[in-house]
């Protein structure tokens, strides 16, 4: 066991994978070090061996490293008070938390295609032509089935504004992660340094405007959550 506070290490371009933790952590107050890294040392951690499963976003506790984005997110709900006591109702935050992953694992396939290459699994980016295409699919199919369905679990919440139970859960942030993602005028989207930015004459893509105009629940969860003291001033220096 440690004193010092969790270390979380993520790539220095986006928010990505990382981001829910750091909603987490904000939120419940608890304090941690959020350290951004280069490719170039992504690729010397995991040439080293450093990294499980090759991949990040990481968490440094003590002497551990943990990996895998909703591993960590877990940890960090829990450090936060902000994990179900309940068997059922935390079983229900898994699964919203399971649906920000698949949302993320398909968004991110948008850009990238995932191949073999000398012996390693590498990440090789898409036809600029390619990633506009399977956007619009993705924003045309996939995100509102998924919206649609978080908005009925906000309603059969018996009166709760949040996904689970009476308070605000993990999965209210990954939800909130997702909807300032895909918000059509986060910066993320228009300016060229960003990994998700499309050079023109293809781009710059932006997600539909007023995708979720037909979820009132979740417009509702969103203004709840983007008013917190401890989000709202996060987002203020680490916009979307």
């Amino acid at each position: 066991m440690t004193n010092s506070p969790p270390i979380l290490r993520y790539f220095d371009d986006a928010k990505g994978r990382a981001e829910l933790p750091r909603l987490i952590f904000i939120y419940g107050n608890v304090l941690f070090e959020d350290r951004t890294i280069s490719f170039q040392e992504y690729e010397q951690a995991r040439d080293s061996g450093k990294l499980p499963f090759e991949q990040l976003p990481t968490l440094e506790v003590g002497n551990t490293i943990i990996g895998q984005s909703s591993a960590i997110a877990r940890y960090a709900a829990k450090e936060a008070g902000l994990y179900p006591l309940d068997s059922v109702q935390a079983a229900i935050s898994d699964m919203v938390v399971d649906a920000w992953r698949d949302l993320l694992d398909l968004f991110y396939g948008c850009y990238v295609d995932r191949i073999v290459e000398n012996n390693r699994l590498i990440m090789k980016m898409r036809d600029v032509s390619v990633r506009v295409e399977r956007l619009r699919e993705y924003f045309t199919v996939t995100v509102p089935m998924h919206l649609k369905r978080f908005d009925l679990l906000i309603e059969d919440n018996q009166g709760s504004p949040f996904l689970v139970g009476p308070s605000l859960t993990w999965a209210d942030l990954a939800v909130f992660d997702l909807l300032c993602t895909f918000d059509e005028t986060a910066k993320l989207w228009t300016t060229p340094s960003t990994v998700l930015y499309i050079p023109q004459p293809d781009g710059p893509f932006q997600p539909p405007k007023e995708l979720l105009k037909p979820y009132p629940k979740l417009n509702a969860l969103h203004l709840i959550i983007s008013k917190t003291p401890l989000i709202a001033a996060w987002l203020q220096t680490h916009p979307y």
